[in-house]
């Protein structure tokens, strides 16, 4: 009986349990307010649409679980920057392109995540203001060299991204499955800098009592956001099929929304990559049954911004609140 009980509250306590349960909810809600909802096309586009916000959530994760109160705020002008310049580079359809373009975007963000982690680790910016501003520079510097008129081609090569798998399966949200499970069991769980990245978010001093070098840690995180980032801009533009001016700059507060509804601590230390999918999956929900329901845009905008102003007092003011 004890065991029993004990297994119950081990379920109860389990972090993903309140975005699963949720997911189900509006499931249902959005089948009941709307026919069709649950049909293999719409959830093919909610796949797809929680596919790009999880990337985008794994970028922001890996900030705040580093702790210090993180946030890394341009993850939307990365993704923005390598959506736009992203496609320049496959000029070819083919295979070899497409790799460059990955990794190039890759690069892109990475660097502009190292800029990031220098700021907050070495000259002791502020995460919060450091990250605003590397978005001002990024989407400043979008704005330079495209004009304001970004001429962008997609190719047949990078759309392929939306490609059916089977069912409602398509090749992007396999991609970020694998990606998703690959990063959290063997980078976040398995790896001594996983680790490492948990304890300096926990408690910076005590990492550095156990040898840890608590800068490179976090200077790393940030690096892998702007990596993860500069993923998602090029995935997003392929499944969008053209780009625009700060087309991504959304996922940024969604991300951060993502990661808390998923059971990421904003203080630090506590958090994974899949708790931020489930928090993407429900964000998606939530923003699918609002337009199914024929909300003007703005009525829509209002309700998604009171529902991140909630989740964040929830979570500011109390993790057993949260769960």
């Amino acid at each position: 009986m004890n065991n029993s009980a004990k297994k119950s509250n081990d379920i109860l306590k389990n972090p993903y349990l309140p975005a699963i349960s949720v997911s189900v909810v509006l499931l249902i809600v959005g089948q009941i307010l709307t026919k069709g909802f649950l049909s293999q096309n719409n959830i093919s586009s909610i796949m797809m649409t929680t596919a790009i916000l999880t990337l985008a959530s794994m970028a922001q994760a890996a900030v705040v679980i580093s702790g210090d109160m993180g946030l890394d705020m341009s993850v939307g002008a990365i993704m923005s920057l390598t959506a736009l310049f992203g496609p320049m580079i496959i000029f070819k359809s083919n295979a070899i392109t497409m790799i460059v373009a990955v990794v190039s975007v890759v690069l892109m963000g990475a660097f502009v995540g190292l800029l990031n982690g220098i700021g907050v680790q070495y000259l002791k910016i502020v995460p919060l203001v450091m990250t605003l501003i590397m978005s001002s520079v990024v989407n400043g510097f979008a704005l330079f060299i495209t004009k304001g008129q970004p001429s962008v081609s997609v190719s047949k090569t990078l759309q392929g991204v939306g490609a059916v798998v089977f069912g409602p399966l398509r090749v992007l949200t396999l991609i970020v499955i694998i990606l998703l499970f690959v990063l959290e069991i063997f980078m976040l769980r398995r790896s001594k800098y996983g680790r490492s990245l948990f304890l300096a978010g926990n408690n910076r001093n005590a990492a550095d009592l156990c040898g840890i070098n608590s800068r490179k840690v976090i200077l790393i995180a940030y690096v892998f956001s702007g990596l993860i980032s500069g993923l998602a801009g090029l995935m997003l533009v392929g499944y969008a099929g053209s780009a625009q001016m700060q087309m991504a700059n959304q996922y940024t507060m969604l991300s951060v929304a993502a990661v808390v509804i998923g059971g990421t601590n904003l203080a630090g230390g506590k958090g994974s990559l899949i708790g931020g999918a489930l928090g993407s999956l429900v964000l998606i929900l939530i923003t699918n049954i609002l337009q199914a329901l024929n909300m003007p845009a703005g009525l829509r905008s209002l309700i998604q911004g009171i529902i991140l102003v909630g989740i964040l007092m929830i979570n500011s003011r109390s993790p057993k609140l949260r769960q």
